[in-house]
């Protein structure tokens, strides 16, 4: 212990006097202020979008709910009256809404929600090819990406860490300081890894004091939660743990200080620059995504063939896949104006769109699934999909709030085609209860945040061990 206190008081006062490198630690602090302010105003800015949704749907509410005691003496009183209770008129007036709500602490690790819907509006006749909420955004910062406190944590600290770490011996030796420190050979092992152990502290507590204040901002948007802190914090632990532990076993390589530095800079390159450059090449190569364009052709003609088929045929298929409502069966269905023709067109046309939807996004799936495997090869790829998995902003996220949004737009569907097809009118009580969407969490998802934070100590546990392997430089 006495030892371990003279290492760390004799780093902090060499620490102190090295005016570069404290700049240079003021420097990532500042940069992650940054990235907080930069991330607090983009989930802000979804947020208050959302909020905006939020009331122009309550203000149509209200304005339908007071179209049941509209005054019948007034014209426009009477238009009014009529059209209480239509299901096609709520629907087109005051569509539902699918929010997707920034989670806590999406602020700190923005992921793909800059790229990726956050809400659905769910009709009878929803369009799945293109979202209606897609924003006019600038292509060049969507292809940059946001620079928010994941990014700083992930890409810039193993740089500091590096910076502060690259010298730890191999000054020793320069200095001809490590002649001293052979007088106690049985120490230099300990030494060692105490001199490193500082350094650790000190990235460490950066990145703690800065997620700490990103906390603190984001529980000025959403409410604060223990458990999902915590996980931030481990995780971001065991990520520079694991760099650490690479930075300990290239300095018992005994090599100067350029060399342990280009050594260590090749490592940065290759974990956060070529081996996920490789990897999404190998995806990409091996899972294709076709184009979009190809399911908005398929939406178009499937439309037009739809309505070109022979009417008894399309209300037919309709009462074969809806048998609930076999007994409404009447000669009036075909109809040219007939509300069961219309029904049976829209029914039709959503399933077969369906089909071809889950057939598109089996790709995009296929490659985010191998994508998550192969990111056990990396720990930094890795520790990006947990950062992104605690804040709920990555594609596993993503892809269970359409999945809820599919299933409620069929039940949204059903709701209506059971009004329209009955040729009834919601009242003011239906009006009250319509179908609302609930955002349901991912089961599951903290033991697999668990079970990732483990492997990462496991990779530094192995790198430790390798060190340890490697004779004492002395």
């Amino acid at each position: 212990m006495n030892l371990l206190k003279t290492v760390f008081g004799f780093e902090l006062r060499m620490l102190c006097r090295q005016r570069l490198l404290l700049c240079l630690i003021t420097f990532f602090f500042l940069t992650g202020l940054y990235s907080i302010y930069d991330g607090y105003h983009f989930a802000k800015k979804q947020i208050t979008a959302i909020d905006s949704l939020e009331r122009a749907y309550d203000k149509k509410f209200n304005e339908l709910a007071n179209s049941f005691k509209a005054d019948t003496t007034t014209a426009e009183g009477k238009v009014s009256y009529a059209q209480a209770g239509i299901p096609a008129v709520i629907e087109y007036r005051n569509p539902l809404n699918a929010v997707n709500r920034p989670a806590q602490l999406m602020s700190l690790a923005v992921g793909q929600r800059d790229l990726l819907p956050y809400y659905d509006v769910i009709t009878r006749r929803r369009n799945a090819v293109q979202a209606p909420n897609a924003e006019i955004a600038n292509p060049e910062m969507l292809a940059a990406g946001n620079l928010d406190l994941a990014y700083v944590i992930i890409y810039l600290l193993p740089l500091l860490a590096i910076a502060l770490s690259y010298n730890t011996w191999s000054k020793e030796k320069e200095q001809q300081t490590d002649r001293l420190l052979a007088v106690q050979r049985k120490h230099v092992e300990r030494i060692i890894f105490y001199k490193l152990s500082f350094r650790f502290t000190v990235v460490a507590l950066l990145a703690w004091l800065l997620s700490a204040i990103g906390m603190i901002s984001d529980s000025l948007l959403n409410s604060f939660n223990l458990i999902t802190s915590l996980l931030w914090l481990f995780t971001v632990t065991a990520y520079l743990v694991f760099w650490f532990s690479i930075c300990l076993l290239l300095i018992k390589l005994s090599r100067s200080s350029a060399a342990n530095a280009l050594y260590l800079l090749a490592a940065w390159c290759f974990f956060l620059l070529v081996m996920p450059a490789i990897t999404n090449a190998i995806v990409r190569q091996a899972y294709p995504i076709p184009l979009k364009t190809d399911e908005a052709v398929a939406l178009r003609e499937n439309s037009e063939a739809i309505w070109a088929m022979p009417k008894q045929a399309l209300i037919d298929t309709f009462y074969m896949n809806n048998p609930k409502y076999n007994s409404l069966k009447s000669p009036a269905d075909t109809s040219e104006n007939s509300i069961v023709r219309f029904v049976a067109y829209y029914d039709l046309l959503g399933r077969e769109m369906t089909s071809a939807i889950e057939d598109y996004n089996q790709y995009p799936q296929k490659q985010h699934s191998i994508s998550a495997k192969l990111s056990w090869l990396n720990p930094a790829t890795k520790t990006q999909y947990l950062l992104n998995s605690i804040a709920e902003s990555g594609q596993t996220d993503y892809r269970c709030y359409q999945n809820q949004v599919n299933r409620f737009q069929k039940t949204w569907v059903d709701f209506m085609t059971d009004y329209i097809i009955h040729n009834k009118n919601l009242t003011l009580a239906d009006l009250h209860h319509l179908p609302r969407f609930e955002m349901i969490p991912m089961p599951g998802k903290r033991k697999n945040i668990w079970i990732g934070i483990m492997g990462l100590l496991m990779i530094s546990a192995s790198m430790l061990f390798l060190s340890t392997k490697i004779k004492s430089p002395l």
